[in-house]
């Protein structure tokens, strides 16, 4: 792997990509984005790269390769938790073992970031969605939902309903089925994620959103 040329934030996969992008935007945070044309713009040294992986095993894998060239860089490391926060966390110890980190049991609630010593390079990691729950993206755009809003409740139940009239979506994927019930009733209909943040139909002041970016501004200062 050859040594990067910006710091790097690595995300699982398209989807990913986008959310974080368009959160980041509405904080005005600027980012290329990896294989983009728009991420031939002329950024700033200092901003990093938003890059699909492509899945949570990927950005596993990565945490080794990039970690150890992103000399006097950042680098910074987003992937699911799913149903078990603990091995994800452990799994990625696994990882960054190599650099002499000092490594908690659990990752922190605010997210993990440490320095690496001999390459002066700046890791972080979060898992979606918060660092403690189980779940994923899906879950921690739950979390930027206004409090109030009165489809939400009525998309949870539509969608138990679906579930029990014979819709086919597997039960570990019913937050997104939610999500994108929820979605289609928007003043634009079924916008993908990142483009219904964009559109303010979703929050960026949220306890979430806000831990989130300050994640963000602490990884790549």
């Amino acid at each position: 792997m050859a040594a990067v040329e910006r710091s790097s934030l690595y995300v699982e996969g398209p989807h990913d990509v986008h959310v974080v992008h368009h959160l980041l935007l509405r904080h005005r945070f600027d980012c290329p984005i990896s294989g983009d044309k728009r991420s031939q713009r002329r950024f700033a040294a200092n901003v990093p790269e938003i890059t699909p992986a492509g899945d949570k095993d990927s950005v596993l894998a990565a945490i080794g390769t990039a970690a150890r060239v992103s000399n006097d860089r950042s680098v910074g490391f987003v992937l699911d938790a799913d149903e078990t926060p603990r091995d994800r966390w452990l799994a990625v110890c696994d990882r960054l073992g190599e650099f002499g980190l000092e490594l908690p049991a659990g990752i922190p609630n605010e997210g993990f970031v440490a320095d690496i010593a001999d390459s002066q390079a700046r890791v972080g990691v979060w898992l979606m969605p918060d660092n403690q729950r189980t779940g994923a993206l899906e879950h921690f755009l739950q979390d930027l939902v206004e409090d109030n809003d009165p489809l939400h409740p009525l998309a949870e139940t539509s969608t138990a309903e679906a579930k029990e009239g014979g819709a086919t979506f597997p039960d570990v994927d019913r937050r997104k089925a939610v999500l994108h019930t929820w979605l289609a009733w928007q003043k634009a209909p079924g916008l993908p994620y990142g483009a219904a943040i964009k559109a303010r139909f979703f929050r960026d002041d949220s306890a979430a959103a806000l831990a989130f970016v300050e994640w963000y501004r602490r990884v790549f200062p």
